[in-house]
């Protein structure tokens, strides 16, 4: 296994006579044993940061390291590294305990340990009764448990895994989240998974780095991620529904402080630590965000420490576990989930439910988390 290192990591392209800056002083340490994510919508430098781990993309500065030792220009056999990309990339003709034995036949291990490897791989990954089929016999998620077995095998330093549930349907994707959790936890090696879904993402990796532009935004467990975003950007990228935001004033009221929402007129109340973080920086106006998780129809069992605001819905989506309601808010509509048997209907006037705790604060210009 292997600790793994990236020290003010940049990527320049060149595209037509044009420099394009896909990372951008990119530093992250991976530490040994553990599984992180790059987690970032398509174009923002994942996956070109994952293939410099690898050794398939020069670095165009900075520094990788795994364990301490540099390895910016060693190739990537050398940094025994193994990699399972989102493409399946299996050998057709080659039964599923060839495609497993492969690389180590390469690297010339005999017969008999390569068939006690091709086992122990087989039944990590639960596909003993395939070993004799051919690629074009499996089903998509059989396919990428042996791209994984492919990889596994080599007994590599580090496991890379790119976007490799993209082309599984969301129950097959179910089932293999199950699995290659199961499996890291069985082997315990250091993994780097690269992403565009977030779901993935959180319910896999120990911690998640957030990218956008080629920028890190925030590296932190889904804790901090849901709890403590850098920014509008992480705060809106994790979370399904996404943020509500809204710009508001800060209104005093004796002591404390609360925030109207400009568009809608709506009144949030926030907590102690949050009054402390606008009074020390003498803000007017804030980007109000609220999650519609912490957004719930009033049921007259609420605890006494809750706040409301009453809005008027528009759309009541039926989800089958849930339901999301859409509400007015001015210009920006406001979202929130109820349970799946509230039976609402559009103009009709409700009252939301949220904890002042709840209610998160940003700097309207820089869009940095304030509390």
């Amino acid at each position: 296994m292997a600790r793994v290192e990236l020290d003010q990591v940049n990527k320049v392209y060149r595209s037509r006579g044009q420099a394009v800056h896909a990372v951008k002083d990119f530093s992250l340490t991976v530490e040994d044993g553990s599984f992180v994510a790059l987690l970032g919508p398509s174009g923002c430098g994942k996956t070109s940061t994952l293939r410099m781990i690898v050794g398939l993309e020069d670095i165009s500065s900075g520094e990788i390291r795994f364990d301490d030792k540099v390895v910016n220009k060693l190739s990537p056999e050398a940094r025994n590294v193994a990699m399972a990309f989102e493409t399946y990339a299996l050998y057709p003709n080659f039964t599923v305990a060839e495609n497993l034995g492969f690389p180590l036949e390469v690297k010339g291990i005999d017969a008999a340990r390569r068939d006690d490897e091709i086992a122990r791989i087989a039944k990590l990954l639960r596909i003993e009764a395939i070993l004799g089929q051919r690629p074009g016999e499996l089903s998509g998620g059989q396919q990428q448990r042996v791209s994984l077995g492919r990889a596994l095998i080599r007994e590599p330093a580090a496991f890379i895994l790119d976007e490799v549930m993209s082309h599984l349907d969301a129950h097959l994707k179910f089932q293999m989240l199950f699995e290659l959790k199961r499996v890291h936890q069985s082997i315990g090696k250091t993994t780097v998974y690269v992403t565009h879904d977030q779901m993935e993402a959180l319910a896999l990796a120990d911690k998640v780095a957030v990218m956008t532009d080629g920028v890190l935004q925030q590296y932190g467990t889904r804790d901090d991620l849901y709890h403590r975003p850098a920014n509008r950007f992480v705060a809106d990228f994790i979370g399904e529904p996404p943020t509500n935001f809204m710009m508001g004033d800060v209104v005093s009221a004796g002591d404390a402080l609360h925030l109207r929402a400009l568009a809608s007129g709506l009144v949030f109340h926030i907590d102690d630590d949050r009054t402390r973080a606008l009074q020390q920086r003498g803000i007017q106006q804030v980007l109000i965000g609220i999650r519609p998780q912490n957004l719930r129809p009033a049921n007259g069992q609420e605890r006494q420490n809750v706040e409301r605001v009453d809005v008027e819905l528009l759309i009541n989506e039926y989800l089958g576990e849930q339901s999301i309601l859409t509400c007015a808010n001015g210009e920006t509509p406001l979202r929130a989930l109820a349970p799946p048997d509230v039976a609402y209907r559009r103009g009709e006037r409700i009252g939301l439910h949220y904890e002042k705790r709840d209610v998160m604060l940003f700097d309207p210009e820089s869009e940095v988390f304030l509390g």
